[in-house]
């Protein structure tokens, strides 16, 4: 068999081998190896080619048209063992973009900046380019010694005109049944089921646990009787409170008195595993002691237990700060509460006052347990594929009583419930945080945006359950329906087409397409000309007619797939590969910036195409969710998920859900040979409202997940930039072995007695500095020796999930050897401590690379124009107005965000090199305002651990830690025989620091939210660098898009918020 491409690549192509380690050779040139520390299942060997194909979102040509050309750009030599690759894309013209909110519309722009990088690989000018309804005009700016044009208006005549373009000879091809244009079914099931609630007493179980200061959780394990569907579970305490605020920020202060600060975890008995079933983490010393309280659906009954862990946690919204978490508040517990209001002060109790005085001696936290009564009915309709618009109305007899109803997935997870404000048309909305909206009169439904299909013996369930207590038998109505909105024939056959693509890749030999009713001949002549002998017919489904069949058995020996899982077992019988990629056949669900919901649906806008490109570099198929019932009924919940809470911040992920359809979607991959020893690679390629973002966190720790999104054009141009990242790094000024000029931050002191604006001093100014392999590490807020310092602020050392303890536990990987050095003086191999600012730059350096600091917004934006291998994002962030990150602005260059203090002495510093907090900070101690958690008095006299006097506890970060007064005496204290006549609170001046820098509120003044147009406007080509950030929310925004586009390859983003313990992950990256 001769295959000319092969032949071409041997004359033209010369390429060079690089090395992706950390630190950065000059590129070698080893002309036949390729490289094998890519993203392929073998070495590829890069083409300095291109091919563009142009993108159409009204049909599927394009679509088709990329899938006939993979087997071209991607393609397996057996005898070399070798992938032969170059980039293939999708082809638009930059979107007039009117308004703000249409860049998000703009993939034209990432086409742009990774054109830059490749012409530059390219040394200028391309071997060869192949255009397919791309007019040569259009790309003129990207010369080319051979331009290949191909035009036409269906795929049949594309993919032929591709396969004679690319093969003089081939005795095989892979031939996949399609249809040019696909048919909506207008399908729509309806339905009814009647049933009884009936009455039980309210079960009621209460709990009491000590307070600890320790993040172990202490369990107390009970009984969910059979005909219980509904827990009700509340953590509080006996106290008084208080609360204040000025106009605009209402609940500035919230104090509880005494102060505690714990967590609630409820878990039920899963087959033998304890899975948690619900969870509260509100900061009760910002949001007030009531908000630990959650609602759960009794998924099994049996054993369940109820956890408290009591450390502080973030709190989840971000206009926490400046909310009133007392407004509308009603009683809710059974204990005695007293509420009262005076402008804008809110004061009370809960609980009796006897026990509020002993709990001024030790808190004791108080749980209660409600169990409501309910019942399941299984709805005998079972979803279709295309599935989407699901109504449910549930309707009862009595007006005394409320109920409330969950849509229960195949596998036992809850899809949505009433219980969620805003799901029930008949539910207000605004109800305070923890508690169930009640449905107004004897109606309440809810709608899901698509359901999933069902195995042969699974269902889809209802569970109705009472809200209150019921007394008599409540008769109910549940009327359901749904639409089709595609059918299997179009699933069936985007299947047929995309792992063809993928098979006709591994085997070298042309995709070409035939209709389901018959054979094009332009198809016929083009197997012909080639020499065809034996075709492998992709046919999933069976849909091709009896007569094509006969007339392809009478020309050709035929080997045919008519099951997913046929074709998927030759695909990964050549590769080996056990590597997972995700997608789906349904069109993009476009967006604009800062709206935070889907915007529409372009019908020819399908992930099919690049999802091909990147399975065929893994050796592995392409695992479609439509078109297995297992993937798209565990889908359903993730995709709800995020289309109704893409603020990352109203609803959290459940840890339920994501366990049970993660283990239905592993239970899968089983099956099909995918889950073997080790991590497996998996990603997903699809729109953000198509799959949800939780969807491919829920396998974290379980396997290697990945995720691309964006339109087809931005996908198409991620996934080539990571292919070729390899070779696109080197277009990266910060690989220059002369290295590259960055801004680098500034350094200062304090002085004692004090000189200047309190003593400041800048000892090193922020100036231009020549850098070799420059990391950006961006340090506004992060971690400060938590355990070897904080600690003894908080009462408790960070644990990790696997007992060990940063700065503590010892290491026994050289790359760690005196990584506490900078923290803490010590010596030896240490899994570091929570410090982010001291231990990032040891591990930039121990790689070989040099550390550049900045913490204002122009410094950074200039040093990513200059070139960085790497930006490390230690800072706030937002999901709003296109995501935001925080910068330290002590010039109020911007301003949205938090005004400099007048006169304080930091305004002197615009670009430290990491951020600090104002009162008495700066770069060399940068942690000076404390969260004071332990009340006003312990915070004056600077005594974390006082006796009998921890009230009035504000949760601000006022509280000195630096004392330079305090400090001098503390040290003369310490003294022999003077430190036997003082306590040791008072000799301890490094017990008042909380580890956090720049945190809550006050010590956020002099910084700013910078938004991604900002981003947008200020960074040109950024070339292949990598971002890490610890930033809340911000992924899956247009900040995290337009990085992309701007030539970042990967990100490290997190969609909801982000723990202060995240150094624990930072530091190891």
């Amino acid at each position: 068999m001769m295959i000319k491409k092969q032949l071409i690549a041997v004359i033209l192509v010369e390429f060079s081998m690089i090395s992706t380690a950390i630190v950065l050779p000059s590129p070698q040139a080893l002309p036949d190896n390729g490289f094998s520390k890519g993203v392929s299942w073998t070495p590829i060997v890069p083409l300095k080619k291109i091919t563009f194909v142009d993108f159409d979102e009204n049909n599927l040509l394009d679509d088709y048209s990329y899938l006939a050309s993979i087997p071209t750009s991607v393609f397996y030599d057996k005898n070399d063992n070798k992938i032969y690759s170059h980039p293939l894309l999708y082809y638009q013209d930059p979107y007039p973009v009117k308004k703000d909110k249409e860049r998000s519309l703009n993939a034209r722009q990432g086409l742009d900046y990774f054109m830059e990088d490749w012409m530059g690989y390219c040394n200028g000018r391309l071997d060869g380019m192949t255009l397919i309804n791309v007019p040569k005009e259009k790309v003129k700016q990207w010369p080319s010694r051979n331009v290949t044009v191909i035009d036409g208006d269906d795929p049949y005549s594309v993919a032929s005109q591709i396969a004679l373009n690319d093969w003089s000879y081939s005795d095989r091809a892979v031939l996949a049944v399609i249809k040019e244009n696909y048919s909506k079914p207008n399908n729509i099931t309806e339905g009814s089921l009647k049933g009884i609630v009936t009455p039980k007493e309210v079960k009621k179980i209460h709990f009491e646990v000590p307070k600890t200061n320790e993040v172990y959780p202490i369990y107390n394990e009970f009984n969910v009787p059979e005909g219980y569907k509904l827990l009700k579970v509340r953590s509080w305490y006996p106290c008084f409170y208080f609360e204040a605020g000025i106009p605009g920020f209402e609940g500035l202060i919230n104090m509880s008195i005494p102060a505690g600060d714990r967590d609630l975890q409820v878990y039920c008995d899963m087959n033998g595993r304890w899975m948690m079933a619900g969870i509260t983490n509100g900061w009760n010393a910002k949001g007030g002691m009531d908000i630990d309280k959650t609602s759960v659906y009794v998924y099994k009954n049996g054993r369940w237990s109820v956890a408290i862990t009591d450390v502080p946690t973030k709190a989840l919204d971000i206009n926490s700060v400046f909310s009133n978490p007392l407004l509308n508040l009603k009683e809710t517990g059974l204990e005695v509460q007293k509420h009262h209001s005076f402008l804008l002060f809110h004061f009370g109790r809960y609980g009796r006052i006897i026990d509020i005085l002993k709990n001024m001696k030790h808190v004791t936290y108080q749980v209660d347990v409600e169990m409501y009564p309910g019942v399941e009915l299984t709805i005998p309709d079972r979803p279709t594929i295309g599935c989407r618009d699901a109504k449910f109305i549930l309707k009862w007899n009595n007006p005394n009583v409320h109920l409330g109803f969950s849509l229960i997935g195949p596998n036992g997870e809850e899809i949505l419930s009433t219980r969620e404000p805003g799901v029930s048309s008949t539910c207000p909305i605004d109800v305070p945080e923890g508690e169930i909206p009640i449905p107004e009169g004897t109606k309440t439904d809810l709608k899901v945006y698509k359901l999933g299909e069902c195995l042969d013996n699974e269902s889809y369930k209802i569970c109705v359950y009472s809200l209150d207590e019921i007394t008599n038998p409540v008769d109910f109505t549940i009327e359901y329906s749904w639409k089709q909105n595609y059918s299997r024939v179009e699933s069936n056959c985007l299947t047929s087409a995309t792992e063809g693509s993928i098979l006709a890749s591994e085997l070298n030999i042309p995709l070409l397409y035939i209709n389901t009713d018959s054979i094009p001949k332009v198809t016929l002549q083009t197997l012909y000309t080639l020499g065809v002998k034996q075709v492998y017919l992709v046919n999933i489904g069976d849909h091709l007619s009896d007569e094509a069949k006969r007339q392809l058995i009478d020309g050709f020996s035929i080997k045919q797939y008519t099951t997913d899982e046929e074709i998927y077992n030759d695909i990964r019988s050549i590769s080996n590969s056990n590597d997972v990629v995700f997608s789906t056949i349904t069109p993009w669900n476009y967006w604009y910036v800062a709206e935070l919901k889907p915007a529409g649906e372009e019908k020819g806008s399908r992930f099919i195409g690049p999802a091909a490109y990147i399975a065929a570099h893994h050796g592995t198929p392409v695992l479609f969710l439509e078109e297995h019932p297992e993937l798209s009924s565990a889908s359903v919940w993730h995709t709800e998920l995020w289309r109704r809470h893409p603020d990352g911040y109203t609803k959290l992920p459940t840890v339920s859900e994501m366990y049970l359809t993660g283990t239905r979607v592993y239970n899968f991959l089983n099956k099909l040979g995918f889950d073997r020893e080790g991590m497996e690679t998996i990603i997903t390629v699809a729109g953000q409202f198509n799959i949800g973002f939780s969807w491919d966190r829920t396998f974290v720790g379980k396997a290697k997940p990945g995720r691309f999104f964006g339109s087809p054009v931005d996908v198409a141009v991620w996934i080539t930039k990571n292919v070729f990242y390899p070779m696109l790094i080197f277009e990266n000024p910060a690989t220059n072995d002369l290295g590259v000029t960055m801004i680098n931050g500034s350094k200062s002191i304090r002085r004692f007695p004090w000189r200047g604006k309190l003593g400041l001093k800048i000892v090193k100014p922020s100036e231009k500095e020549s850098f070799k392999y420059p990391i950006l590490d961006t340090l506004i807020c992060y971690d400060h020796k938590f355990n070897s310092r904080a600690s003894k602020y908080w009462g408790f050392k960070y644990k990790c999930a696997d007992g060990s303890i940063p700065g503590e536990s010892p290491s026994f990987e050289e790359i760690d050897q005196g990584v506490m050095k900078a923290v803490n003086g010590k010596e030896g191999a240490f899994l570091p401590d929570l410090s982010g600012s001291e231990v990032q730059p040891f591990y930039i350096r121990k790689a070989g690379c040099q550390p550049v600091f900045s913490t204002n917004f122009s410094a950074n934006m200039y040093n990513l124009n200059q070139g960085v291998l790497l930006w490390m994002v230690n800072t706030h962030g937002a999901p709003l107005n296109g995501g935001m990150f925080m910068f330290w602005d002590v010039k109020h260059d911007n301003p949205v965000g938090y005004p400099p203090i007048p006169l304080a002495s930091y305004n002197k510093e615009p670009n430290p090199w990491r951020g600090y907090e104002w009162l008495m900070g700066s770069t060399s101690e940068p942690d000076t305002m404390t969260m004071e958690i332990h009340g006003v008095l312990p915070a004056l006299f600077g005594n974390p651990n006082p006796k009998g006097i921890r009230i009035l506890t504000t949760a601000l970060d006022w509280a000195a830690a630096k004392r330079p007064i305090r400090d001098i005496l503390g040290e003369i204290a310490s003294l022999p025989i003077l430190r036997y006549f003082t306590p040791e609170w008072f000799q301890d001046t490094q017990d008042y620091y909380d580890g956090i820098i720049i945190t809550v509120f006050l010590s956020r003044f002099g910084t700013s939210w910078y938004n991604g147009t900002q981003v947008d406007d200020a960074i040109g080509n950024i070339h292949a660098i990598g971002v890490s950030s610890v930033a809340c929310l911000p992924a899956g925004k247009y900040l995290h898009l337009t990085l992309m586009r701007h030539g970042s390859v990967y990100q490290i983003m997190d969609p909801w918020a982000t723990s202060w313990y995240s150094d624990v992950w930072q530091n190891s990256v």
